[in-house]
């Protein structure tokens, strides 16, 4: 059976709090947990938290400086800890999303400071005892980028971490003549999200490598007390069903919510998990 996580960001839409706010993720973290709803979390480390500068991904329409701004900063040291006083198991960690886009600039300081992120994401996971760690490791808008340098970098980097396993991510790209799939076959680990699968109508080629998926990201929001995805190829039942059953896929699943479940009701949510976690749809 699967364990099932779901990621934190969005969950603070439940209190109508601020994304950034851990101390309200925390205590979804712990409400969820404590109705044995899920089996672990997705905790991801937001680049709002950074003392160096502002979100790389900033733009006119939605201005995350201002939400850095606002935000206080974290050192690993302060989420290892915060996380731990917390008592809820974290199953993997999302790196700071701003990765790709410091080690696919052109500055020499900015792929200083990516090298810096994955560091620091492998550490804290293996500090709060999460097994997996997941990274958008290019720029998703770059058309020229090494996928070698990355995957070389990625090597190098991830061996001074035994206890977690680093997956990268499907994300989009622009780089000429490949696709997210071409690219996340070349690296040891992948975490596989249905999002990006169904943008490029992907998901089938992902049995080629099924054995290196280790997290898998179903996105979905909720609908009468379960998930459902739209503007793809399949539905989340679909896709669900090819994993699991498919594939005999036994890995991690983390659901994604989007639109946000600030529309949803706390029990719609609960059973929604439950459902998941219990395979009943």
């Amino acid at each position: 059976m699967n364990q099932v996580s779901v990621t934190t960001a969005p969950l603070n839409r439940l209190v109508q709090g601020m994304y950034y706010d851990i101390k309200s993720t925390i205590d979804i973290m712990k409400r969820i947990w404590a109705e044995s709803a899920v089996d672990g979390f997705e905790f991801q480390k937001l680049a709002e938290w950074e003392s160096d500068g502002p979100p790389r991904d900033d733009n006119k329409e939605f201005t995350r400086r201002d939400a850095w701004r606002a935000a206080p900063k974290y050192t690993v040291k302060e989420l290892s800890k915060l996380l731990k006083q917390s008592n809820v198991p974290i199953l993997s960690v999302h790196a700071n999303r701003d990765v790709g886009i410091c080690l696919c600039s052109d500055d020499l300081r900015e792929i200083a400071r990516g090298k810096d992120m994955i560091h620091e994401s492998l550490a804290l996971a293996q500090n709060v005892g999460a097994g997996v760690a997941v990274f958008h490791l290019w720029d998703t808008w770059k058309a020229e980028f090494s996928p070698a340098f990355l995957r070389n970098l990625m090597s190098d980097i991830v061996s001074r971490y035994p206890n977690v396993v680093a997956a990268v991510e499907n994300v989009p790209t622009h780089l000429v003549g490949r696709t997210p799939f071409d690219l996340v076959k070349e690296f040891e680990y992948v975490t596989l999200d249905t999002r990006w699968a169904a943008m490029y109508d992907e998901l089938d080629k992902f049995e080629s490598i099924k054995d290196r998926i280790i997290n898998v990201h179903l996105r979905g929001h909720l609908e009468n007390k379960w998930w459902a995805i739209d503007n793809a190829p399949f539905t989340f039942d679909e896709a669900l069903a090819k994993i699991q059953d498919g594939w005999r896929y036994r890995g991690l699943l983390t659901l994604e919510p989007e639109r946000g479940p600030s529309d949803v009701t706390w029990e719609g949510l609960l059973v929604a998990l439950k459902n998941l976690r219990n395979c009943k749809h």
